[in-house]
């Protein structure tokens, strides 16, 4: 959910206009804007309502990679960035309206010399759950990992092809 306003962040500033609106007198029955004033909050409400999303679907020690969703006419494509991660350690998870992907990434160095050895280990979680714009045929669902980006193609269940309707 990169790039999305923290839910917190919304809800405070949704309080501080509430306070706004005391403070500036504007909350008087008397104003003759209260009803416009009002609607408006009421409008502001309803959009931090549908904005502050569930819990993340994702704990926060897991690492959630950047993911594209592309729609056409027959599929959807997701491309996702997994860098250092083999194929063998991806889980692909796929409903009718849903991508779930899981990755461990494992990793090993060793350096020796004369006097001299290190051996590092690190273990990192990626998780992803994309919810999609159409619905899919998930047995159909074809994956590739190519230079670290993970390609999903996932065929629509009906193909929408758009019609030119002319008025009469």
């Amino acid at each position: 959910m990169a790039g999305l306003i923290p839910k917190d962040d919304i809800k405070r500033l949704q309080r501080r206009m509430n306070r706004l609106m005391e403070d500036t007198g504007l909350s008087d029955i008397e104003s003759k804007y209260m009803p416009d004033l009002r609607r408006f909050q009421e409008k502001m409400n309803r959009l931090v309502e549908d904005v502050v999303i569930e819990p993340p679907l994702v704990p926060m020690d897991v690492a959630a990679p950047l993911a594209d969703v592309k729609e056409t006419d027959k599929e959807v494509i997701v491309t996702m960035d997994l860098p250092g991660v083999e194929k063998e350690d991806i889980n692909i998870f796929v409903s009718e309206d849903s991508l779930e992907v899981k990755a461990e990434q494992k990793k090993v160095t060793e350096e020796k010399e004369e006097d001299f050895y290190r051996r590092e280990r690190t273990y990192s979680r990626l998780e992803r759950v994309l919810k999609l714009p159409a619905e899919v045929k998930a047995d159909e669902t074809k994956a590739s990992l190519k230079d670290g980006v993970l390609e999903v193609r996932l065929p629509k269940v009906e193909v929408t092809i758009k019609k030119k309707v002319t008025i009469t």
